[in-house]
């Protein structure tokens, strides 16, 4: 029963991840790190693995650097 549930948790946080990802390799990498502009499809495959597991943050790193773009 525990170990059902730790399943659950960790595949709804990969799910997570796993949609977070794809946003984050076509959006929000450009946002956090201005020389990811123009990298290639190659690239954006080979980050999805991690974007995946760190999204709680990449999220935060995200936000706030969308934050910092909205004042200057």
């Amino acid at each position: 029963m525990i170990i059902n549930l730790i399943l659950a948790i960790v595949g709804i946080y990969l799910i997570c991840g796993f949609v977070f990802a794809l946003a984050f390799v076509f959006r929000g990498v450009q946002v956090i790190d201005e020389g990811a502009r123009d990298s290639t499809l190659g690239f954006k495959i080979i980050i999805i693995p991690a974007s995946t597991v760190l999204w709680p943050l990449l999220l935060a790193k995200w936000i706030k650097s969308s934050k910092n773009q909205s004042h200057d």
